[in-house]
């Protein structure tokens, strides 16, 4: 079980009193603060100030933000397409965005992220012409403590910023344990100075989630530390082709819808050479609904095979579906993500002994397909 986070002003009124003077705060902001007065439940009341929209009901100014997602969910193709929006001033998946300075700390693999920067751009149909003089990139990862003071010197040429961008969390991480509570804060608390820099822009810190993550319980490593010390912890959460942005267990202002993004390959070329990359595009409402028709259908070629032919390997399913590229080959992914679909509802499953086979339910439902 992790430990709770030390309180730091119990943490120096005890080393005071043991007359010990080394001892650091970890929370020396709140330490250090200059006393303030009492002031009267109106006047309290009357010192409020109007929400300051980054993304219209989702992404407000001077907040800490982790968007938390698995491995290949899209979390890096999702916030490049927000923060393209805001660069260049034009809606995201149909939010309106207040156009700003954008700050990308590139910290994972510059040549990938270089690439799918030019090809969302391409998606959005933008120039880089559009975002210049409104987005930066530092492009080297690096403990943030150490980092800040250059970031801040450098933030002063960039005018106000409206975003800064994280990707990714760990690669400016100073602690040597994610998970570890000290650590984690320590960390969050580096996040929240970003917030400080012209403009009080918001951040998002793209995340990875604990070893157990599910949809339900999708919160970035760091324990409570962290999750306490962010203000809202959005989401992305993939289903094949499609994934969906939201938040999980901990969100400061109003909720929001989700919203849907699909995801498509994009082909640049590069020195001569065509390079494959991928770009999440938002979904609209009649977009969703092909979506849905198309996977239902897909789940019904599955069902009615499985229910014909009791033996098969994926390549077969496949090309009895009809799950085949265009030079022919057969899409075995496609019919691993459609058996995790029916597996979900109750119409397959799968043993060691068996293999993947019907349900009585998925029985049930494969006899109605005509």
């Amino acid at each position: 079980m992790m430990a709770d986070p030390v309180d730091p002003i119990a943490q120096a009124q005890a080393a005071a009193m043991a007359g010990v003077s080394n001892v650091r705060p970890i929370r020396p902001d709140l330490v250090d603060r200059p006393a303030v007065k009492c002031i009267s439940v109106e006047s309290f009341l009357a010192d409020v100030e109007p929400p300051d929209w980054v993304v219209e009901g989702i992404v407000q100014r001077g907040y800490l933000y982790a968007l938390t997602a698995p491995t290949n969910h899209g979390k890096t193709a999702v916030s490049l397409v927000m923060a393209m929006c805001i660069a260049a001033g034009v809606p995201f998946a149909g939010c309106p965005v207040r156009q700003g300075g954008v700050l990308i700390l590139c910290g994972e693999n510059q040549d990938g992220f270089r690439l799918r920067l030019l090809a969302t751009l391409q998606a959005l149909d933008l120039q880089p012409s559009d975002i210049a003089g409104h987005c930066w990139v530092y492009p080297q990862a690096g403990g943030l403590l150490g980092l800040l003071s250059g970031i801040k010197e450098d933030a002063q040429d960039m005018g106000e910023l409206a975003l800064v961008l994280v990707d990714t969390s760990v690669s400016f991480f100073d602690g040597a344990d994610e998970n570890d509570n000290v650590h984690a804060l320590t960390h969050a608390l580096a996040l929240r100075d970003l917030t400080r820099l012209p403009g009080s822009p918001s951040v998002v810190a793209n995340c990875h989630p604990t070893g157990s993550a599910a949809k339900e319980s999708c919160v970035p490593r760091g324990g409570s530390a962290f999750l306490n010390e962010i203000d809202t912890n959005l989401t992305v959460w993939a289903d094949g082709e499609t994934s969906e942005l939201h938040w999980t267990r901990k969100k400061r202002g109003p909720d929001f819808d989700p919203l849907l993004f699909e995801y498509s390959a994009k082909t640049l070329e590069q020195f001569g050479r065509k390079v494959p990359t991928v770009v999440a595009l938002p979904i609209t409402e009649e977009r969703e609904r092909e979506i849905f028709k198309r996977k239902h259908e897909d789940e019904n070629r599955v069902l009615y095979e499985m229910y014909r032919d009791k033996e098969w390997t994926f390549a077969d399913m496949a090309v009895l579906c009809g799950f085949v590229s265009s030079t022919g080959r057969p899409l075995k992914s496609k019919v691993h993500r459609t058996l995790g679909r029916l597996l979900e509802a109750g119409l397959v499953k799968k043993d060691k002994r068996r293999g993947w086979h019907l349900t009585p339910a998925g029985e049930k439902e494969a006899q109605q397909i005509r």
